[in-house]
């Protein structure tokens, strides 16, 4: 009895492993292929969270590149507003002498003598504001032109009936230009028509 159970087993048993191998080994097959899937989804999150690095270092690479370029920009602008203005400082501090000299060689000289020395001077005066000219200084024309208060300084007003109002009827001291700066201001009295007058025209 006892050996009939044994061998019942015994082909239980072979019965057993025949069915577990002749059966379908889902568990092994699944497990590589979610694996698998679990490394693909991680190379993705990698290479995505890379790409926004690349992103991001390139915006910043792109902002310092501009900032650059604007340094750049800005210093070579300063460079050449340098040169160009670089003479304006001995220009203005030269007009006020030159222009007291001119005035003085323009004046009547008092004996022969002394109008052979201002001659001379006259001379040196015309050298020196020619060599201003060649620097950008200029004159402001102002005299019988109309009032600006960016080139001109009024000093005071006089009324001419025969002028138009707002009009430069003297200058008092010259103004000049360095290239397209303000060197000195026109000192200038300025026509104003009488209130009465203005009020008739109207």
């Amino acid at each position: 009895m006892n050996e009939e159970v044994k061998e019942k087993t015994k082909d239980e048993v072979q019965k057993e492993e025949v069915r577990q191998e002749s059966s379908p080994k889902t568990e092994p097959e699944e497990l590589p292929k979610v694996k698998k899937e679990k490394k693909e989804n991680k190379y993705k999150e990698q290479v995505a969270k890379l790409e926004s690095e690349l992103a991001n270092l390139k915006n910043e690479y792109l902002k310092v590149f501009a900032e650059m370029e604007n340094t750049k920009k800005r210093l070579k602008e300063e460079t050449i507003k340098d040169r160009k203005y670089a003479s304006q400082k001995i220009a203005g501090e030269l007009i006020q002498p030159i222009d007291m000299l001119s005035k003085i060689v323009s004046s009547k000289a008092p004996s022969k003598e002394i109008e052979n020395y201002l001659v001379g001077f006259q001379m040196i005066c015309s050298q020196l504001m020619e060599a201003l000219k060649k620097e950008g200084v200029s004159e402001i024309e102002a005299l019988g032109k109309p009032f600006d208060p960016v080139l001109m300084q009024a000093m005071s007003v006089e009324t001419k009936e025969d002028t138009d109002d707002n009009i430069v009827v003297q200058v008092l001291q010259t103004g000049y230009m360095f290239k397209d700066r303000v060197l000195r201001p026109a000192m200038v009295i300025v026509n104003k028509k009488n209130k009465e007058e203005k009020k008739e025209e109207e």
